[in-house]
């Protein structure tokens, strides 16, 4: 479905710190959310007419930082949710104002004129993979792909080939544009692969735990809009979303968020 236009504010962008307007509503979502989340946004303002959604994509690390220096975010979306308890730790998040909304899984991508075939976790060893694109560890997914590759042992010989993204879909585009051999993205990003493909699906038995988390700002408690936006990302409708673009549920993501 085509999406009608809804303000987008990239995470690189440094938000004027002040409250935003009763009529607009700030979101701020993790890179790899971005399909999903403005196929929401279109839906809320769809249903709130008088409202309008501005949404920030980025590293959740980034956003998080952004927050805590005043970036006038109402509702924030994080692939990590350290990140979000973070948040808490320092007072802009109410202990009772997140919830767990979706998982992902870990895949590794690769441009088809390798040939590449993988059925171990060794195989990403191969020579041909000289440039392997990979966020930072502050980077949600840079953590827990570093935690799979530490547990089947070749994070150490793997370093030296790395190629440092920013975010999630950064690795992505990086390996599309042939900047990299190979990245390891999560399966949801792989949706958006147009000159690559999955050459190999980190088992179950060894994926790390991938959480999702939506937060609602203390400083948007007061607003209507910003509640109900929040409380929509824990209904039917945002997980039947999530789940076409890739996303696989919680087992208490049916828990709708209290405020």
């Amino acid at each position: 479905m085509q999406l009608r236009a809804v303000a987008i504010a990239m995470a690189a962008l440094i938000f004027p710190v002040g409250v935003s307007a009763d009529n607009e509503l700030i979101v701020a979502a993790a890179a790899s959310l971005r399909e999903p989340i403005l196929e929401l946004a279109q839906d809320f303002e769809a249903q709130h007419p008088r409202v309008r959604v501005r949404v920030s994509f980025g590293a959740s690390s980034n956003l998080a930082r952004q927050i805590r220096l005043g970036a006038p975010i109402d509702v924030f979306i994080a692939a990590d949710r350290r990140w979000v308890v973070n948040l808490v730790e320092h007072g802009l998040i109410a202990p009772d104002g997140h919830f767990a909304l979706a998982s992902n899984r870990l895949v590794v991508v690769a441009r088809p004129a390798l040939g590449l075939r993988m059925n171990s976790a060794q195989d990403l060893l191969n020579p041909l993979l000289e440039r392997f694109a990979l966020p930072s560890a502050a980077v949600p997914l840079g953590a827990y792909a570093r935690q799979w590759l530490e547990a089947t042992s070749i994070l150490a010989a793997l370093e030296p080939r790395l190629i440092t993204t920013e975010h999630a879909r950064a690795s992505l585009v990086a390996v599309e544009q042939q900047h990299a051999d190979a990245a390891l993205i999560y399966s949801s990003d792989a949706q958006q692969a147009r000159n690559s493909s999955i050459i190999y699906r980190v088992p179950d038995s060894e994926q790390p735990e991938i959480v999702y988390s939506a937060a609602l700002l203390r400083r948007a408690t007061a607003s209507p809009g910003a509640r109900a936006f929040y409380r929509m990302l824990g209904g039917a409708n945002a997980s039947e979303i999530l789940a076409l673009a890739g996303f696989v549920a919680l087992e208490d993501q049916a828990q709708e968020p209290s405020p």
